[in-house]
């Protein structure tokens, strides 16, 4: 698959000058700068795909998306909005988070699917990641309920990632899971 998407730091490595990197960088120019060091090799605004590549390729190996570009990408339509893209990345990696990017740590890192070549978290972890960081407990009850309408999650399986992940920021995820659970019963 090719991108349009690449690192500075690639592009170099293929003899492109750095001169001639900021010349096409520039406004009117033929590409962009999508994030420090991520340029979109097109002067169109990017496409949701080419930002999660470009938010890949800015938080490095060991990155996955998660949250709801994560459940998006693995087919789960009519999700709110998330003002940021959310990425995991290994606890000894420091990236710093941008505007855009929401870049959070972990030593757990979660399962991965890959899906057209976008390495993202598994469903289960990727909706819990979003609950704990939705503000709105309508818009929390929703999320969690589509994903196991769908079938991407089970109560069970969302109880047991709760058990095992951090507790921080898991107190209304857990209510929403239980009002979830006695409501399906």
């Amino acid at each position: 698959m090719t991108t349009d998407v690449i690192k500075t730091a690639d592009l170099e490595a293929t003899g492109v000058p750095r001169h001639v990197i900021d010349l096409k960088c520039r406004p009117g120019g033929p590409w962009q700068r999508v994030l420090p060091g991520v340029l979109l090799l097109s002067a169109a605004p990017p496409s949701r795909d080419q930002r999660l590549r470009a938010a890949l390729a800015y938080a490095g190996p060991g990155a996955v998306v998660t949250g709801v570009e994560a459940l998006r990408a693995q087919g789960l339509p009519g999700l709110p909005d998330a003002p940021v893209i959310h990425l995991l990345q290994p606890a000894a990696r420091r990236r710093a988070c941008t505007t855009e990017l929401l870049l959070e740590r972990t030593t757990r890192p979660p399962g991965t699917v890959v899906r057209a070549g976008l390495r993202l978290a598994e469903p289960t972890r990727a909706v819990l990641d979003a609950a704990r960081r939705e503000p709105h407990a309508l818009r929390r009850h929703h999320l969690l309920a589509t994903t196991v309408r769908s079938g991407l999650c089970t109560i069970a399986g969302l109880e047991v990632e709760l058990a095992a992940g951090s507790k921080r920021g898991s107190a209304a995820p857990r209510a929403a899971l239980r009002t979830l659970k006695a409501l399906l019963r």
